[in-house]
């Protein structure tokens, strides 16, 4: 069962209560309701990603999705997908406060209330894995674009959003310069595409960019197939000689 965290430490507050906020307070500028809104973003976001990646819309029927640190934004409400997998450690929190929202087309999105750290996804399991305002929040990003590699196809894409400068805070505990950013990235992946000077998602940073990632192609682990059934017919012998 996932496990509420301890909603007075402020990593924590800050997070879940800047959507509380945003949604009781900051309304008026956008009008409609909080769901519309999000999906007019999850519209945006489709429109970038596939901008990026030099396709349409009709690329992403099919395909294999999976969003990072997607808060209660509904990241893939808008997305044509057919697998589309939300993940985000405080996913269990936005479904008790009737955050969550349904998907406009596609098939329905799993959420997964986890961090990135350790996915229970297979190898090479995603086409497209989307990252938009969330490498800064973790405390060490290097061990989500390690997860992130191995989730990716051979073929498949990353696409990053990320912010640029500012001070750390205790929802977004990482700094990113644009050459640190890159630095991390490269070793796990070919950056193909690196746009600069966006503006920031959150108040206090400089500005924010957007990049898209190739893996690199590197030794992986395999399993001996032959040396396991080896192993295993040596067993067998030898349970046989002890029943006898």
């Amino acid at each position: 069962m996932p496990q509420l965290p301890d909603l007075a430490e402020p990593r924590y507050l800050d997070e879940i209560g800047w959507f509380l906020y945003h949604e009781k307070y900051r309304r008026d500028k956008f009008g409609g309701s909080y769901t519309a809104e999000r999906l007019a973003y999850s519209q945006l976001l489709l429109d970038e990603v596939i901008f990026f990646l030099g396709q349409d819309s009709i690329w992403m029927e099919g395909k294999t999705v999976v969003t990072i640190g997607c808060g209660c934004t509904g990241d893939l409400a808008a997305f044509p997908a057919a697998v589309k997998i939300a993940v985000d450690p405080l996913l269990y929190v936005y479904q008790k406060l009737g955050m969550l929202m349904d998907d406009a087309v596609g098939n329905r999105t799993i959420y997964l209330s986890m961090g990135a750290e350790n996915l229970p996804l297979l190898d090479e399991f995603a086409d497209l894995v989307i990252c938009r305002n969330a490498l800064d929040h973790m405390l060490d990003p290097s061990i989500t674009t390690k997860e992130l590699w191995r989730v990716l196809k051979k073929d498949g894409a990353l696409f990053v959003s990320v912010d640029i400068g500012g001070e750390p805070t205790p929802d977004e505990p990482t700094v990113f310069s644009t050459e640190s950013l890159g630095n991390l990235l490269r070793e796990q992946f070919e950056v193909v595409k690196l746009v600069d000077n966006y503006p920031p998602h959150s108040k206090g940073r400089i500005s924010s960019v957007r990049l898209l990632a190739r893996k690199k192609p590197r030794a992986s682990t395999d399993l001996d197939k032959e040396q396991i059934l080896r192993t295993y017919e040596a067993r067998l012998v030898h349970e046989a000689k002890i029943q006898v």
